[in-house]
């Protein structure tokens, strides 16, 4: 026979070098590219920061300085408040002019607004190309602002006016407003034509609301929008202060960008990966080809061997040295093993069989003598017609025995069999037994096994009956759980003088030996008659009542185990 490999040494070799493969591929990738490619987004989205920051914090300080004009114009700004209108109206002119003059210089704001509330003086400079409403908007703004709690004084803030948002400061005294106004999206005209890559750079006030957004447009992010409410998870962020605690700009780079960021680096990984991949492909293949399917195989055959199918065998034919060890090893420990199953199983039938007949003739005989004393009772009585009437019942009785074997019939039907016992009983003890049998009609047709209530009653006239004393005894079914499953509870109760000690003892488990005295058989004979038949050994309980008699408890389960059909 030519000698297999092992198939362990080969797939040894094979997981090592996929395994350090692997190891390289990963740790190149993970360690190195990924980090190093987070860094350049970091660096470069910080890059565009500090170019945007500069420019928007340049026209913030310009805006700043245009509104510290015109608060130092301290004579015009006290004369618009003067009671006289002369005084008022050239007031407004010098500063209006003023506030033309130092917008065309700085080019920086879009509208400037002076209210007075003293004599509702509204004085404004526009830019070029602002719109005629928008401006009336701001102005009317600028003018309730005075006694809106909500703005507040020298700080930054945004407000949107037909689809355009602006940004704003206000001076704000008890009876006047000075304000300045740019459109957001003029904060950074100059820079809009530069490259931002995959980055979308966005103004942002101290409560997290945005006010305007440059570069790349996503549907995550857009103006009037609070930075909460967008999905971090997704972006790379970072952000720069431009006003202290008043205005941010903000940095947001889609983390899906670093698959973007591609080099010869990650060319090189990408080669190592796939050759990883082929290599892995023919591994699994391998082990599908070698391994998995000779294990299935076996399973297969091993489980069928297990569910009875003993003919069965380990087939096929393998190409390692173990499968093929494994395969005749298995083959031979089964052909072993089922012989001796088989022959253990024969012998244990035998002996069973032979158990059934003996205890079947121990409780027939034991019945037929107790007719016979009967019998003989009466004759030296010469109670003849009692005897005649004790055959016929005794007729009834041999019919329902001898027309059986050993197996269960409905309670029903070994009720009446067991009635048919106490008339016989009340020809030979007359008046000396009072019995109660409480049957649902329900559970009449529950399968019992055949002379289980005859044998207790039949004991219960042995040993329990007294010529000078009436015996009761009570014969009770129902429906009861016990050890987590539904049982027939049959229950058998009467005023006698009890059990002895050793045979409760013997009953309940507690001792393994039968008396040798040859007193009741009957009870020995049942009690092991429901052992083999329900494989279980808890289900009659006897026990003894104070002050006197016994309590017969026996739980029928809804199907035997074994059973010798009629």
């Amino acid at each position: 026979m030519v000698k297999k490999k092992s198939f362990i040494n080969e797939i040894l070799v094979f997981l090592v070098v996929l395994v350090g493969l692997l190891m390289a591929v990963f740790g190149i990738f993970l360690v190195s590219s990924f980090k190093i490619l987070e860094k350049e987004i970091f660096d470069s989205s910080k890059s565009f920061l500090e170019i945007y920051s500069n420019e928007t914090s340049n026209k913030i300080s310009d805006m700043d300085g245009m509104l510290k004009n015109i608060t130092s114009r301290n004579t015009e700004l006290f004369k618009i408040k003067n009671q006289n209108s002369d005084e008022r109206v050239l007031a407004s002119i010098s500063l209006s002019n003023y506030m033309r003059d130092i917008m065309l210089d700085r080019e920086t704001a879009d509208l400037l607004v002076i209210y007075d509330k003293n004599y509702h003086v509204g004085i404004d400079a526009i830019k070029v190309g602002l719109n005629f409403n928008s401006k009336n908007v701001l102005k009317e703004f600028t003018s309730k602002a005075i006694e809106d709690d909500n703005i507040h004084s020298f700080q930054w803030n945004f407000l949107e006016v037909n689809d355009e948002t602006f940004l704003y400061k206000m001076l704000l005294t008890d009876n006047r407003a000075i304000a300045i106004y740019i459109k957001t999206n003029n904060i950074l005209d100059r820079l809009l034509s530069k490259e931002t890559g995959n980055r979308t750079i966005f103004l942002s006030n101290n409560s997290g609301e945005i006010g305007a957004i440059w570069g790349l447009d996503t549907d995550d992010i857009n103006v009037g929008q609070n930075i909460d409410d967008i999905n971090l998870q997704d972006y790379y962020h970072s952000q720069k202060e431009i006003v202290k605690d008043q205005l941010y700009i903000n940095c947001f780079t889609r983390k899906s960008s670093v698959l973007l960021q591609t080099n010869t680096g990650m060319i090189i990984v990408g080669v190592s990966v796939f050759i990883t991949i082929v290599f892995l492909f023919f591994v699994l293949k391998y082990t599908r080809e070698q391994i998995t399917k000779p294990m299935q195989n076996i399973v297969s055959d091993i489980e069928r061997i297990k569910n009875g199918e003993y003919s069965n065998r380990i087939n096929g034919s393998f190409r390692t040295s173990e499968f093929q060890m494994l395969q005749e090893a298995t083959n031979q420990m089964v052909d072993e093993i089922v012989g001796l199953k088989i022959q253990a199983y024969e012998k244990r039938i035998e002996l069973q069989d032979m158990e059934l007949r003996s205890i079947k003739l121990q409780i027939k005989p034991h019945f037929f003598l107790n007719a016979l004393t009967t019998i003989s009772s009466l004759s030296r009585q010469m109670k003849f017609n009692e005897i005649n009437n004790y055959i016929t019942s005794l007729s009834k009785n041999i019919r329902y025995m001898f027309r059986a074997g050993f197996h269960t019939v409905s309670v029903k039907e070994e009720v009446n069999h067991v009635q048919n016992y106490f008339e016989m009983q009340e020809l030979k003890y007359p008046g000396c037994v009072f019995y109660l049998i409480d049957l649902p009609t329900e559970l009449e047709n529950w399968q019992i096994p055949q002379m289980l209530i005859h044998t207790f009653i039949e004991n219960e006239f042995k040993y329990a009956i007294s010529m000078d004393k009436v015996l009761t005894i009570l014969i009770k079914f129902s429906l009861q759980t016990y050890q987590n499953e539904e049982m027939l509870l049959i229950e058998i109760e009467d005023d006698g003088k009890g059990y002895p000690q050793e045979v409760l003892d013997y009953m309940s488990g507690k001792t393994r030996k039968v008396s040798t005295k040859g007193n009741r058989v009957g009870l020995w004979s049942i009690k092991r008659m429901i052992e083999i038949m329900y494989e279980r050994n808890d289900l009659v309980i006897l026990e003894n009542i104070d002050p006197f008699g016994c309590l017969n408890k026996i739980y029928i389960p809804k199907t035997p185990k074994h059973e010798i059909i009629k």
